[in-house]
């Protein structure tokens, strides 16, 4: 029982983003034309770094043997399964009916991270975003309740959405960004530091990121039905609060949420531009299955209104366009969903366009231009070798 109680607390903890609950009707004059989605994958086992500062790497191993390290759990299933469902209920006929029920693949693109547990999660959610029509079911069995949706992966070297790990300007700007946090904001956990290297063995004033790698296989632990260790108990508030700093670090600075999250960003604008100028859009839905990083990075660059707690597993965070039926004007309305299955979406803010919800596109576009990356440039600022 008490682990189901941890779970609720820490979920609690990181879930403080401000906005209002939402439902899936259509406002009357607001035709939605375009969406772009970004979701953190489902519930996963812990990884080889979360591992090493486990005292329990045995019992962990153990639990992990069918799905391996950093995988998608069954629990991670059910909320991709939710992902799936959430998507249909906004963007399906049964909400702002941007999709058809059927799967056609000019009106929706999917990307995913070349991760298991990132191509997992967009496959289970397709299940439940697109249950097959009767024109689409395939075969007596199966064939009338799932149907292939095909996604897209770019190797992990190459993908503005890893940024974190392959692009050589973001490290260096990572490892500026640790040693000025470490005698600043991480200077009132010196306590916290020693009990910590005593338990785990690993320094954590040398890598302050640590605080969140330990966070994170906390939550592992709880999904997977083990408790967390006794002498962490006391320390888990003070543990959670650290693992939000540290998390922060990747948007120390506007250069490096430029690079995390201006990528995205471009793609949104640049079809919102194509949109107003009358051209043809296709994939008027995109679907991005990522990280924890990618959904912060992108509500950085547009300039939500957020304390920007770390996304749960299942969070999704979506940008939506919309056209006045009246007078033809684009507004740009930023939709969060702190974790699907458990919570519903708010409607949320831009820094600089409070007075709504919606946002005059040419407004958004002039506040969020500096962050703006088109994918070519990602690469020659990352300097990454690639076929584009």
């Amino acid at each position: 029982m008490f682990r189901y109680i941890l779970l609720v607390l820490v979920i609690s903890y990181f879930d403080s983003s401000k906005g209002n609950p939402i439902a899936n009707e259509v406002i009357s004059d607001q035709e939605l034309v375009f969406a772009m989605v970004v979701n953190r994958h489902g519930e996963r086992t812990p990884d080889s770094e979360e591992l090493s500062l486990s005292n329990e790497k045995e019992k962990l191993k153990n639990l992990t043997d069918v799905e391996g390290l950093e995988a998608l759990t069954n629990l991670g299933k059910r909320r991709a399964y939710q992902i799936g469902k959430f998507i249909r209920q906004r963007y399906g006929s049964q909400g702002q009916n941007l999709v058809s029920n059927l799967y056609l693949p000019d009106e929706i693109s999917i990307r995913s991270t070349d991760k298991d547990r990132t191509k997992m999660t967009i496959q289970v959610a397709m299940a439940a975003a697109y249950p097959p029509e009767t024109e689409q079911q395939w075969d007596e069995g199966v064939g009338k309740v799932w149907q292939p949706v095909p996604y897209h992966a770019l190797p992990l070297s190459e993908d503005f959405l890893r940024y974190y790990t392959n692009c050589e300007k973001f490290r260096n700007l990572m490892t500026a960004a640790k040693e000025e946090a470490v005698h600043q904001e991480f200077e009132q956990y010196k306590d916290l530091t020693h009990m910590l290297k005593t338990r785990t063995g690993q320094n954590f004033t040398e890598n302050v990121l640590l605080y969140e790698t330990l966070f994170d296989l906390f939550r592992s632990q709880v999904g997977l039905g083990l408790d967390i260790p006794e002498w962490s108990k006391p320390l888990l508030p003070r543990l959670s609060e650290a693992a939000r700093l540290a998390y922060r670090l990747y948007f120390r600075t506007d250069e490096m949420k430029k690079i995390g999250g201006g990528t995205l960003l471009n793609i949104f604008v640049e079809a919102a531009k194509d949109i107003s100028a009358g051209r043809p859009v296709s994939h008027r839905l995109r679907l991005f299955s990522s990280h924890d990083f990618n959904v912060g990075a992108l509500m950085e660059v547009s300039k939500v209104k957020s304390n920007q707690s770390i996304p749960e597993y299942g969070s999704v965070f979506a940008l939506e366009l919309y056209k006045s039926r009246s007078k033809g004007d684009l507004s740009v309305l930023p939709v969060y969903l702190p974790q699907a299955g458990e919570s519903t979406a708010k409607l949320m803010y831009f820094e600089g366009c409070e007075a709504d919800h919606y946002c005059d596109f040419s407004r958004f576009e002039e506040m969020t231009k500096k962050f703006l990356l088109p994918e070519e440039e990602f690469y020659k600022i990352c300097n990454i070798k690639t076929g584009m």
